[in-house]
């Protein structure tokens, strides 16, 4: 990707700006008291966006400037200075409204190369975007729907460049960016989090298992057709033989075919309509609108373009 020396120099007085004073606080956003849903919503938002800077600040601690260059990256340290500002700005304005009371969880990522760090970290922002946008349709709180919506922008943006980073197609999903619901979100993100301190406020969702998927034929941008091998934990997930895989893509949910094909593992293939990062649901959910919660058996996501 091509960084002009004065878009990089622009972004990197930005991000010392941001650095120095990190949080622009507005009178516009007035709370109220937040509780019931909405406190639940913005409770898993302010851990998704605690994960989301953790991650950027373990880049930060683990990765040089000349590490991103020699790995062809170059100008992405300017960008992720600027993103880790970033998410201190949402963090701070979803904890503000919550009133505080937050203490950092541990959290480990599967991450020891800048190649790994940005991969993963388009996966963690499609989650975020995902998260804000079937967070606010649940929220009765008009504030809160507002900085929601305001933090989702900035989140796509991100997703956007990272993608463009990594060669991949930077408008991920087509027209319009993929609804979560609030479990499939926490879900995605919980492997990240770990040994979080007894005064945090619980996530109250549902925490779905983890699946992996991997496409064994075809190459980045996928076609419909191209084969994915899911695998699961058997101990942890049963999987009768109604299940299918459900795709997650743009604001559609299509279904597809799961072939068991050991214990564990089985084969399904890319549908029509699928773009950019997927969400994969094993389901035996045939109805329209979001997937139920209890029928959410498996939930990974894959990389289509």
């Amino acid at each position: 990707m091509k960084i002009t020396s004065t878009s990089v120099l622009a972004l990197g007085a930005f991000a010392a700006t941001a650095a120095a004073s990190p949080v622009l606080l507005s009178s516009r956003w007035s709370y109220g008291k937040i509780s019931g849903l909405d406190y639940s919503i913005l409770n898993l938002a302010r851990n998704l966006e605690s994960v989301e800077l953790n991650y950027w600040n373990q880049g930060l601690a683990n990765f040089t400037e000349a590490d991103f260059d020699s790995a062809g990256y170059t100008g992405f340290y300017t960008y992720l200075k600027l993103f880790r500002d970033q998410e201190i700005a949402h963090f701070t304005v979803l904890n503000d409204a919550l009133g505080g009371g937050f203490t950092n969880c541990t959290y480990k990522f599967p991450v020891t190369t800048p190649q790994e760090l940005l991969t993963v970290a388009q996966v963690v922002t499609t989650v975020g975007e995902g998260a804000f946008i079937g967070g606010i349709a649940n929220l009765t709180d008009s504030p809160s729907r507002q900085s929601g919506g305001a933090i989702l922008g900035n989140e796509a943006r991100q997703n956007s460049l990272l993608r463009q980073f990594l060669g991949l197609d930077f408008f991920n999903a087509v027209n319009l960016d993929t609804p979560l619901t609030a479990s499939q979100a926490y879900s995605l993100a919980a492997p990240f989090i770990h040994d979080c301190p007894s005064s945090n406020a619980p996530i109250e969702f549902h925490l779905i298992p983890a699946i992996t998927a991997d496409f064994t034929t075809g190459a980045p941008p996928h076609n419909a057709g191209d084969e994915i091998t899911v695998n699961w934990d058997a101990e942890k997930v049963k999987l009768g033989d109604d299940v299918h895989i459900q795709f997650l893509g743009d604001v559609y949910s299509i279904k597809a075919p799961l072939t068991q094909t050991g214990t564990g593992v089985g084969t399904t293939k890319l549908p029509e309509g699928i773009n950019g990062t997927s969400i994969l649901v094993a389901t035996n959910f045939g109805g329209k609108g979001p997937i139920p919660d209890g029928q959410n058996f498996g939930i990974g996501s894959v990389v289509v373009a």
